[in-house]
Protein backbone atom coordinates (compact mmCIF):
# COMPACT_ATOMS: atom_id res chain seq x y z
CA UNK A 1 0.00 0.00 0.00
CA UNK A 2 2.78 2.03 0.73
CA UNK A 3 4.29 1.55 -2.33
CA UNK A 4 1.54 2.63 -4.64
CA UNK A 5 0.58 5.76 -2.41
CA UNK A 6 4.16 7.23 -3.43
CA UNK A 7 3.75 5.77 -6.91
CA UNK A 8 0.58 8.01 -6.90
CA UNK A 9 2.63 10.49 -5.61
CA UNK A 10 5.42 10.61 -7.99
CA UNK A 11 2.53 10.35 -10.94
CA UNK A 12 0.74 13.89 -9.50
CA UNK A 13 3.91 15.47 -9.19
CA UNK A 14 4.93 14.40 -13.09
CA UNK A 15 1.60 15.57 -14.17
CA UNK A 16 2.54 19.09 -12.39
CA UNK A 17 5.49 18.99 -14.08
CA UNK A 18 4.08 18.54 -17.54
CA UNK A 19 1.60 20.90 -17.34
CA UNK A 20 4.39 23.80 -16.09
CA UNK A 21 6.15 22.69 -18.87
CA UNK A 22 3.42 23.24 -21.67
CA UNK A 23 2.97 26.56 -19.99
CA UNK A 24 6.84 27.41 -20.63
CA UNK A 25 6.57 26.04 -23.85
CA UNK A 26 3.49 28.13 -24.91
CA UNK A 27 5.27 31.36 -23.34
CA UNK A 28 8.52 30.89 -25.12
CA UNK A 29 6.27 30.73 -28.56
CA UNK A 30 4.60 34.17 -27.73
CA UNK A 31 7.66 35.64 -27.14
CA UNK A 32 9.73 33.22 -30.20
CA UNK A 33 9.87 37.08 -32.83
CA UNK A 34 11.69 38.64 -29.39
CA UNK A 35 15.72 38.54 -29.98
CA UNK A 36 17.14 41.05 -27.67
CA UNK A 37 16.95 39.81 -23.95
CA UNK A 38 17.54 41.67 -21.13
CA UNK A 39 19.27 40.89 -18.17
CA UNK A 40 17.91 43.43 -15.90
CA UNK A 41 16.51 43.23 -12.39
CA UNK A 42 12.81 43.02 -12.59
CA UNK A 43 12.35 46.36 -10.62
CA UNK A 44 14.28 48.75 -12.69
CA UNK A 45 12.89 46.68 -15.93
CA UNK A 46 9.39 47.64 -13.88
CA UNK A 47 10.37 51.12 -13.39
CA UNK A 48 10.68 51.14 -17.44
CA UNK A 49 7.37 49.95 -18.12
CA UNK A 50 5.83 52.65 -15.84
CA UNK A 51 8.09 55.14 -17.45
CA UNK A 52 6.47 53.73 -21.14
CA UNK A 53 2.79 53.66 -19.88
CA UNK A 54 3.46 57.38 -18.55
CA UNK A 55 4.28 58.59 -21.65
CA UNK A 56 1.69 56.92 -23.82
CA UNK A 57 -0.33 58.36 -21.21
CA UNK A 58 0.61 62.04 -22.42
CA UNK A 59 0.04 61.31 -25.77
CA UNK A 60 -3.42 61.19 -24.65
CA UNK A 61 -7.05 59.32 -25.76
CA UNK A 62 -6.78 57.82 -29.57
CA UNK A 63 -8.32 60.21 -31.85
CA UNK A 64 -10.89 57.66 -33.19
CA UNK A 65 -12.01 60.70 -36.03
CA UNK A 66 -8.34 60.39 -36.98
CA UNK A 67 -9.10 58.64 -40.13
CA UNK A 68 -11.64 60.86 -41.08
CA UNK A 69 -9.80 63.79 -40.63
CA UNK A 70 -6.56 62.76 -42.78
CA UNK A 71 -9.02 62.06 -45.83
CA UNK A 72 -10.44 65.32 -45.41
CA UNK A 73 -6.99 66.54 -45.26
CA UNK A 74 -6.03 64.62 -47.67
CA UNK A 75 -8.47 65.92 -50.38
CA UNK A 76 -8.01 69.45 -49.50
CA UNK A 77 -3.82 68.78 -50.30
CA UNK A 78 -4.81 67.47 -53.18
CA UNK A 79 -6.95 70.09 -54.22
CA UNK A 80 -4.13 72.44 -53.17
CA UNK A 81 -1.70 70.46 -55.17
CA UNK A 82 -3.28 71.10 -58.37
CA UNK A 83 -3.68 74.90 -57.97
CA UNK A 84 0.13 74.93 -57.12
CA UNK A 85 1.26 72.35 -60.24
CA UNK A 86 -1.36 75.05 -62.41
CA UNK A 87 0.63 77.75 -61.02
CA UNK A 88 3.75 77.03 -61.30
CA UNK A 89 2.94 76.04 -65.14
CA UNK A 90 1.86 79.06 -66.00
CA UNK A 91 4.40 81.11 -64.30
CA UNK A 92 7.02 78.49 -66.47
CA UNK A 93 4.82 79.82 -69.25
CA UNK A 94 5.11 83.65 -68.19
CA UNK A 95 8.84 82.86 -67.89
CA UNK A 96 9.22 81.49 -71.61
CA UNK A 97 7.00 84.45 -72.95
CA UNK A 98 9.04 86.62 -71.39
CA UNK A 99 12.33 85.28 -72.04
CA UNK A 100 11.04 85.27 -75.77
CA UNK A 101 10.23 88.59 -75.53
CA UNK A 102 13.55 89.69 -74.41
CA UNK A 103 15.34 88.13 -76.99
CA UNK A 104 13.52 89.69 -79.65
CA UNK A 105 13.52 93.12 -77.94
CA UNK A 106 17.79 92.28 -77.97
CA UNK A 107 17.52 91.75 -81.07
CA UNK A 108 15.87 94.57 -82.90
CA UNK A 109 17.86 96.42 -80.64
CA UNK A 110 21.39 95.45 -81.96
CA UNK A 111 19.85 95.49 -85.10
CA UNK A 112 18.55 99.24 -84.98
CA UNK A 113 22.10 100.12 -83.21
CA UNK A 114 24.00 98.16 -86.17
CA UNK A 115 22.01 100.32 -88.71
CA UNK A 116 22.53 103.65 -86.80
CA UNK A 117 26.29 102.84 -86.26
CA UNK A 118 26.56 102.82 -90.31
CA UNK A 119 24.29 105.62 -91.05
CA UNK A 120 26.91 107.95 -88.17
CA UNK A 121 30.09 106.27 -89.26
CA UNK A 122 28.65 107.88 -92.96
CA UNK A 123 27.78 111.07 -91.97
CA UNK A 124 30.55 111.93 -89.37
CA UNK A 125 32.84 110.96 -92.08
CA UNK A 126 30.81 113.65 -94.58
CA UNK A 127 31.27 115.88 -91.92
CA UNK A 128 34.55 116.17 -90.56
CA UNK A 129 36.80 113.47 -93.16
CA UNK A 130 36.82 111.22 -89.55
CA UNK A 131 35.75 108.19 -88.13
CA UNK A 132 33.00 107.40 -85.29
CA UNK A 133 31.95 104.90 -83.56
CA UNK A 134 28.46 103.84 -81.61
CA UNK A 135 29.40 101.07 -78.86
CA UNK A 136 27.53 99.60 -75.93
CA UNK A 137 29.34 100.73 -72.31
CA UNK A 138 28.70 96.53 -71.81
CA UNK A 139 29.07 94.54 -75.17
CA UNK A 140 26.03 92.37 -75.57
CA UNK A 141 24.32 94.54 -72.61
CA UNK A 142 21.53 96.61 -74.16
CA UNK A 143 20.75 98.17 -70.69
CA UNK A 144 23.98 99.45 -70.54
CA UNK A 145 25.28 102.85 -71.91
CA UNK A 146 26.22 104.54 -75.56
CA UNK A 147 29.30 105.37 -76.13
CA UNK A 148 30.24 107.59 -78.88
CA UNK A 149 33.72 107.91 -80.00
CA UNK A 150 35.20 109.62 -82.89
CA UNK A 151 38.66 110.57 -84.36
CA UNK A 152 38.68 113.81 -86.06
CA UNK A 153 40.79 114.42 -89.40
CA UNK A 154 44.43 114.62 -88.32
CA UNK A 155 43.63 113.60 -84.32
CA UNK A 156 43.42 110.81 -82.10
CA UNK A 157 40.35 108.28 -80.92
CA UNK A 158 38.50 110.52 -78.36
CA UNK A 159 35.16 110.01 -76.00
CA UNK A 160 32.53 112.57 -77.07
CA UNK A 161 33.08 113.70 -73.47
CA UNK A 162 36.72 114.94 -74.27
CA UNK A 163 36.14 116.83 -77.63
CA UNK A 164 35.90 120.71 -78.03
CA UNK A 165 32.30 122.03 -77.79
CA UNK A 166 32.63 122.20 -81.40
CA UNK A 167 33.15 119.28 -81.88
CA UNK A 168 30.96 118.01 -79.43
CA UNK A 169 28.32 119.52 -81.44
CA UNK A 170 29.16 118.15 -84.87
CA UNK A 171 29.32 114.61 -83.17
CA UNK A 172 26.26 114.80 -81.76
CA UNK A 173 24.38 116.42 -85.22
CA UNK A 174 26.19 113.82 -87.04
CA UNK A 175 24.21 111.32 -84.02
CA UNK A 176 21.24 113.22 -84.70
CA UNK A 177 20.59 112.66 -88.60
CA UNK A 178 22.19 108.90 -87.68
CA UNK A 179 19.02 108.57 -86.16
CA UNK A 180 17.18 110.85 -88.53
CA UNK A 181 18.02 108.44 -91.27
CA UNK A 182 16.85 105.75 -90.12
CA UNK A 183 13.48 106.54 -88.37
CA UNK A 184 12.74 110.40 -88.39
CA UNK A 185 10.18 111.73 -86.31
CA UNK A 186 7.79 114.84 -88.26
CA UNK A 187 10.03 117.82 -87.18
CA UNK A 188 13.29 118.37 -85.75
CA UNK A 189 13.87 121.68 -83.11
CA UNK A 190 17.85 122.24 -83.22
CA UNK A 191 18.33 124.90 -80.04
CA UNK A 192 21.84 127.16 -81.19
CA UNK A 193 23.87 123.74 -81.91
CA UNK A 194 25.83 126.03 -84.31
CA UNK A 195 26.81 128.78 -81.33
CA UNK A 196 30.07 126.85 -81.07
CA UNK A 197 31.13 125.76 -84.90
CA UNK A 198 33.26 128.12 -87.21
CA UNK A 199 31.52 129.31 -90.80
CA UNK A 200 32.80 126.26 -92.49
CA UNK A 201 31.04 123.22 -90.23
CA UNK A 202 28.06 125.82 -89.95
CA UNK A 203 28.15 125.48 -93.84
CA UNK A 204 28.09 121.74 -93.21
CA UNK A 205 25.38 121.70 -91.06
CA UNK A 206 23.33 123.41 -92.99
CA UNK A 207 23.74 121.74 -96.04
CA UNK A 208 22.68 118.38 -93.81
CA UNK A 209 19.49 120.35 -93.08
CA UNK A 210 18.77 121.30 -96.16
CA UNK A 211 19.03 118.20 -97.60
CA UNK A 212 16.98 116.42 -94.54
CA UNK A 213 14.33 119.38 -94.82
CA UNK A 214 12.84 117.83 -98.08
CA UNK A 215 11.01 114.98 -96.26
CA UNK A 216 10.55 117.08 -92.93
CA UNK A 217 10.71 120.29 -91.16
CA UNK A 218 13.15 121.83 -88.79
CA UNK A 219 13.19 124.79 -86.66
CA UNK A 220 16.68 125.94 -85.89
CA UNK A 221 17.35 128.79 -83.15
CA UNK A 222 20.38 130.47 -84.23
CA UNK A 223 21.91 133.66 -83.96
CA UNK A 224 24.46 132.74 -86.96
CA UNK A 225 23.88 134.58 -90.17
CA UNK A 226 25.36 131.86 -91.95
CA UNK A 227 21.82 129.82 -90.53
CA UNK A 228 19.57 132.69 -91.09
CA UNK A 229 20.96 133.54 -94.69
CA UNK A 230 19.99 129.26 -95.64
CA UNK A 231 16.39 129.70 -93.77
CA UNK A 232 13.32 129.28 -95.92
CA UNK A 233 11.33 131.29 -93.09
CA UNK A 234 12.33 133.49 -90.41
CA UNK A 235 10.66 133.88 -87.00
CA UNK A 236 11.46 136.78 -84.92
CA UNK A 237 10.73 138.94 -81.92
CA UNK A 238 10.76 142.51 -82.03
CA UNK A 239 9.74 145.64 -79.40
CA UNK A 240 7.38 147.86 -81.04
CA UNK A 241 6.15 150.45 -78.29
CA UNK A 242 6.67 148.39 -75.49
CA UNK A 243 5.49 145.33 -76.92
CA UNK A 244 6.52 142.18 -78.39
CA UNK A 245 5.95 141.49 -81.66
CA UNK A 246 6.63 138.64 -84.04
CA UNK A 247 7.98 139.21 -87.68
CA UNK A 248 7.86 136.39 -90.05
CA UNK A 249 9.54 136.37 -93.38
CA UNK A 250 9.44 134.10 -96.08
CA UNK A 251 12.98 134.12 -97.48
CA UNK A 252 12.83 133.80 -101.57
CA UNK A 253 14.43 130.55 -103.42
CA UNK A 254 17.63 131.74 -104.15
Amino acid sequence: MEFQRKISELKIKRAKKEAILDNLKIEKNEFKHIKKFYNEPVDELRNKIRAIISEINKIGPVNLRAIEEYKIADVEFGELKLKLDKLLDEKGAILKTAEEIESKRKGRFMETLKKIEKNFSVIYKDLTGGEGVLKLEERENIDSGLVIEAIPKGKSLVNIDLMSGGEKAITALAFLFAIQQYKSAPFYVLDEVDASLDKANTKKINNLIKKYSKNMQFIVITHNETTLAVADKLFGVSMQDGVSKILAIKMPEK
